[in-house]
């Protein structure tokens, strides 16, 4: 938790004073924030194979901009069903602050660090990731108002994920962290495609590289979409493969912060 107050403190002294972050189960993150005063609520759920052996998991997120720049999401609430056992999912606490917003070819540029409280396994080992996205909004139709309704969006992030192992004399581990990802408007605007490769999933510490998903997102409105979401890991010693589903939802002044 020290390191987590030492990067938000740093985010505040570097940055100068609308929409959201990348929708899970999307892992890449996008370089924008909700509106003040909006109450987010992402909720997913996923079946995957372990060992010839199905593990299902249910997971939901919620968050909050305190300003126009300021986002907090927080949560992570949900289970894990694996040979029998049920177990809680780690959960997050992971501010987001929007350094700069841009569109067409000039990139919006935001940064994010997170911390996981340990719920599903091994209580000792904290992990923690910072990072900053770079997201390029292209192609707005000429009849919308809005500029985050675009033809195509293009996302890179770039940073680090962390654990600490408390019971051993307090080791400290960090590695590299990446993700790209885009969406794209298919034969209408009400269907966007999307796809990713990321270094691991960055609430999961021992996930590595390479990681696909690839999927299609029904927008049916700016406050609530659907994804339908394949999941593949190809790894020396890791093939694996996941169908996921996600629903957001979007809930307007619900806190006095616009």
């Amino acid at each position: 938790m020290i390191r987590l107050l030492y990067i938000l403190t740093l985010i505040f002294v570097v940055a100068q004073p609308r929409e959201a972050l990348a929708v899970r189960p999307f892992v890449t993150d996008d370089a924008r924030v909700i509106y003040p005063g909006q109450l987010e609520v992402e909720n997913y759920a996923e079946v995957s194979m372990s060992n010839q052996k199905p593990v299902y998991t249910a997971r939901s997120l919620q968050g909050v901009s305190i300003t126009d720049r300021l986002e907090i999401i927080a949560g992570g609430f949900g289970p894990t069903y694996e040979n029998k056992v049920t177990r809680p999912v780690d959960l997050v606490f992971q501010p987001k602050y929007l350094l700069y917003r841009g569109f067409g070819a000039m990139p919006s540029v935001s940064v994010a660090a997170a911390e996981l409280i340990p719920l599903s396994g091994n209580k000792q080992l904290w992990n923690s990731y910072a990072m900053f996205h770079v997201s390029w909004f292209l192609f707005m139709p000429p009849d919308s108002t809005d500029p985050y309704d675009n033809g195509l969006a293009i996302h890179l992030n770039l940073g680090t994920k962390s654990q600490f192992n408390s019971g051993l004399g307090g080791r400290y581990t960090t590695k590299p962290y990446w993700a790209a990802g885009f969406e794209a408007i298919t034969i209408n605007r009400e269907i966007r495609f999307l796809g990713e490769v990321f270094a691991g999933d960055p609430f999961t510490f021992e996930e590595k590289a390479p990681v696909y998903q690839a999927g299609f997102r029904w927008y049916v409105h700016p406050n609530l979409q659907w994804d339908l979401v394949w999941r593949g890991v190809r790894g020396e010693q890791e093939h694996s493969n996941a169908i996921q589903i996600g629903l957001r939802l979007l809930f307007d002044d619900v806190f006095p912060f616009r």
